[in-house]
C-alpha cells in the first residue's frame, strides 16, 4: 500500500523533513554521527586530494635583507676584487660573457655560445640578441672589447690586468668578438671570461686615471638581474643600507624576490646582533669562533659551502737559513698536530689536508701519507740527527748573558768611530733580532722546557699570521707544538689591512701562516711555479724546482682530465719530499640566512660571492599549482 502510495525508492527531500518524527532517540544519535563521520570523511578526503594535487610553488614576491661587514667603495665588476662588499653587489648588477651555476660549472651568461680553435689560442664569442643595459642601451660587442682594454689599461689599476696581459680582443661584428692568447695554450682561460662587462656609453666618457672617483662605482649601470635602486647615508656620509631591485629586462631567468638590502656593519659581532634583534635576515659570513652567539637563533638556517681555499705554514728559506736544512722543515712539519688545530681553531669544520690540489680533484699518495703523520718524538730525534742538542731553560739564559756580554763595548776600550759605532750597533741588532732573542717569561715562552743549540746559535723561528680569530688561534698552537720541541718561536701578528703591503709583497717573514684561495681553477701555477716568486706572483714559499715547473707548465697547456692530475699528483709528490710549506686545512664557509628564504642549494663556492649562484631561485612566497595526480 507504501509502495502504491509512492512508487520512488528514493525518498524525497519534504520526506526526509518529517525522518526526526518518527526516529527514535537512539536512532537519531546513530543517524547524526553517521552523518557527522561521513562529513569528516569527505573533508578529509578534499584536503588529501587537494594536498596531493595543488602543491606548493615559488611565486613572485618579497624582500630579503643581508647583513655585509665593511662597506661599498668599487661597484665596478673590473676593481672589485679587493672588497667581499664590492664583489658581492657588483655579481648581482653585472654580466659577463661566461657564468657560472650552482654546481660551479661554466655556462653561458651574455654569450649565447662560444668556440675555442684547435690550436687553443683563439676563443671566439657569440652574443645574446637583443641585449640591453639597465638604462635600455644596447649592449653589443663593443662594451665587451671597451671592458677588456680598460682591464689592460694600467692607469684603471685593476687587480685583473694580470689575467689578460698580451690577450687581444678583437670585434668581429656587432655581436661576436674574438680573444687571441698571446703565447701559449691555457685550457683554463675561458674561466678568466667570467668578470662582468661595463658599458661604453657610460665609462667611455671617463679618464681611466680618474676610474676610482665617478658616482658611476656607487650607482652603476649593469646588465645583470639585478639592477641599483638606492642608498642611504648617515650623517658623516657612511653608507649604511644599500637596495637593489630585479632587472625587468634581464634576459635571464626572472629571480621570485623583489628587493634586495644590504645592511653594512663594522665587524662580525655587530652584523650578529643585527640578525639577532631582527634587524637583518642573513650575515655574508659566520667566523667560527663566533658561531655560539646564534646558538637558540631557531629562525636561522645555517649553510656550510665548500670552499677551495688552502691553509698553510710556507717556508721562507731566504730569510732564516736553518730552514735550508729539509731535516729541519720535515722535523717541523712532524710536531704539527693537524687534527688539533682543525678542532679547536675550525670547530672541525673543514678537511685536513696534505697539499696544494684539493682532495676533490687528486687522490693522496702514500707518500704524502707519511709525511703527514703527527709525530713530535721522531721530530726530537731528526732535529738531533741534525746536529742541534737540547739545553735547559737555565742553561739557555747563561748562553744569552754571555753573548750579551760579549757583544757590550769595553769601557776602556779607544773611542770608536761614528761609522764604526754604527756598524755595531747593527750587528748588535742582527744579533738580537736573528741569533737570540730575548726571553720575555710572561708570555707563553715562560712555558718553553728546553732549546735546541747548535754551537753558540739557538734555533729560532719568526711566525708571522695575520690578524684574524681562526690564524691567531692556529698560529698560537703552531707555536706551542714548535716549542714543544724545542724551538724558540716569536710570533708576529700583523694587521690584515697590512699584510698584503708590509708582508707579502716584500717576503717580509721567515714562515708565514696563511690561507690561499684558489678559485673554480685548481692551476698552482700561480702559487708554486719559480717565476712567481717575485710580486706580484704568489709563491710564498720561493719555492723553485726544474721538474715541478715542467709539470705545471705541462699541466696547464693539457686538455686531457687524466693526465692533467697524473701531472699534479707528480707535483705534489715533489711538495711533499721537498716540504717548502706544511699544508694544514681546507675550511668551509658558513652563511647564516632567515629561514623564511627558501630554494638556497648550494654546496661549494670559490669566493663569498658565490653564495648568490643560484640566487634567482630563492623564494618567500609561495603558491599552489595544480599538478595532477591522485588522492
Amino acid at each position: 500500500m507504501v509502495y502504491s502510495l509512492s512508487p520512488k525508492k528514493i525518498p524525497s527531500l519534504k520526506q526526509l523533513k518529517q525522518l526526526p518524527r518518527v526516529l527514535s532517540l537512539k536512532e537519531k544519535k546513530i543517524v547524526g554521527s553517521l552523518s557527522l563521520l561521513i562529513l569528516i570523511s569527505l573533508t578529509f578526503i578534499a584536503i588529501n586530494f587537494y594536498q596531493n594535487n595543488f602543491l606548493p610553488v615559488p611565486t613572485t614576491g618579497g624582500e630579503y635583507t643581508e647583513g655585509l661587514i665593511g662597506a661599498p667603495q668599487y661597484i665596478n665588476p673590473i676593481l672589485s676584487q679587493i672588497n667581499d662588499v664590492d664583489s658581492d653587489i657588483s655579481k648581482l648588477l653585472f654580466s659577463g660573457l661566461l657564468k657560472y651555476d650552482s654546481q660551479l660549472q661554466l655556462v653561458p651568461d651574455l654569450a649565447k655560445t662560444w668556440e675555442i680553435s684547435d690550436d687553443q689560442k683563439t676563443y671566439t664569442f657569440t652574443l645574446r640578441p637583443d641585449l640591453k643595459w639597465h638604462d635600455n642601451e644596447p649592449l653589443t660587442a663593443d662594451d665587451i672589447i671597451f671592458t677588456v682594454k680598460s682591464i689592460q689599461d694600467p692607469d684603471f689599476k685593476s687587480p685583473l690586468l694580470v689575467s689578460l696581459r698580451g690577450v687581444t680582443v678583437e670585434k668581429i661584428n656587432d655581436q661576436t668578438v674574438k680573444f687571441v692568447l698571446p703565447n701559449e695554450p691555457y685550457p683554463s682561460f675561458a674561466e678568466v671570461l667570467t668578470f662582468g662587462i661595463l658599458p661604453e656609453h657610460i665609462w667611455g666618457e671617463i679618464p681611466p686615471i680618474n676610474a676610482n672617483l665617478t658616482e658611476y662605482n656607487l650607482k652603476p649601470i649593469g646588465s645583470g638581474p639585478w639592477k641599483f635602486k638606492s642608498l642611504a647615508k648617515d650623517r658623516l656620509g657612511n653608507i649604511k643600507s644599500y637596495t637593489i631591485v630585479t632587472n625587468p629586462d634581464y634576459y635571464g631567468q626572472k629571480p621570485y624576490l623583489e628587493k634586495i638590502i644590504f645592511k653594512f656593519y663594522p665587524d662580525f659581532q655587530t652584523g650578529i646582533r643585527a640578525v639577532k634583534n631582527n634587524s637583518a635576515e642573513g650575515l655574508s659570513f659566520l667566523p667560527k669562533d663566533l658561531r655560539q652567539e646564534i646558538n637558540g637563533q631557531k629562525n636561522l638556517s645555517i649553510y656550510s659551502f665548500y670552499l677551495p681555499q688552502y691553509t698553510a705554514i710556507f717556508f721562507n728559506q731566504k730569510e732564516n737559513e736553518d730552514l735550508k736544512d729539509k731535516t729541519i722543515r720535515k722535523a717541523l712539519s712532524l710536531a704539527v698536530d693537524k687534527s688539533k688545530i682543525l678542532s679547536e681553531t675550525l670547530n672541525l669544520e673543514g678537511e685536513i689536508i696534505d697539499g696544494p690540489i684539493l682532495p676533490e680533484l687528486i687522490s693522496n699518495s702514500g707518500q704524502i701519507d707519511r709525511a703527514a703523520n703527527f709525530n713530535p718524538k721522531q721530530a726530537r730525534e731528526l732535529i738531533k740527527d741534525a746536529g742541534w742538542e737540547e739545553i735547559s731553560v737555565d742553561e739557555y739564559q747563561k748562553l744569552l748573558d754571555e753573548q750579551q756580554a760579549a757583544a757590550e763595548p769595553q769601557n776602556d776600550s779607544d773611542q770608536s768611530t761614528e761609522e764604526g759605532a754604527t756598524e755595531n750597533s747593527s750587528d748588535n741588532q742582527a744579533l738580537a733580532e736573528n741569533e737570540l732573542p730575548l726571553v720575555d717569561k710572561s708570555s707563553e715562552d715562560s712555558q718553553q722546557k728546553f732549546y735546541l743549540k747548535n754551537k753558540d746559535k739557538i734555533l729560532t723561528i719568526r711566525l708571522t699570521t695575520v690578524n684574524q680569530p681562526e690564524n691567531i688561534k692556529a698560529a698560537g698552537l703552531i707555536k706551542q707544538f714548535w716549542q714543544d720541541i724545542g724551538v724558540k718561536v716569536d710570533l708576529i701578528i700583523v694587521d690584515s689591512s697590512k699584510i698584503s703591503r708590509e708582508v707579502i709583497k716584500p717576503r717580509n717573514y721567515q714562515v708565514l701562516l696563511f690561507g690561499i684561495i684558489v678559485g673554480s681553477n685548481p692551476d698552482p701555477y700561480p702559487f708554486w711555479h719559480s717565476s712567481q716568486i717575485q710580486d706580484p706572483g704568489l709563491n710564498l714559499s720561493l719555492f723553485a724546482n726544474r721538474q715541478a715547473d715542467k709539470l705545471l707548465e705541462d699541466a696547464r697547456q693539457t686538455t686531457d682530465k687524466d693526465k692533467q692530475k697524473e701531472k699534479y699528483q707528480q707535483f705534489q709528490d715533489i711538495l711533499s719530499d721537498e716540504l717548502p710549506a706544511i699544508f694544514l686545512y681546507n675550511p668551509t664557509y658558513t652563511y647564516i640566512v632567515s629561514q623564511k628564504i627558501k630554494g638556497i642549494n648550494i654546496d661549494r663556492i670559490t669566493i663569498p660571492s658565490d653564495r648568490f649562484n643560484n640566487l634567482s631561485d630563492w623564494y618567500i612566497k609561495t603558491t599552489r599549482e595544480y599538478k595532477g595526480g591522485g588522492i
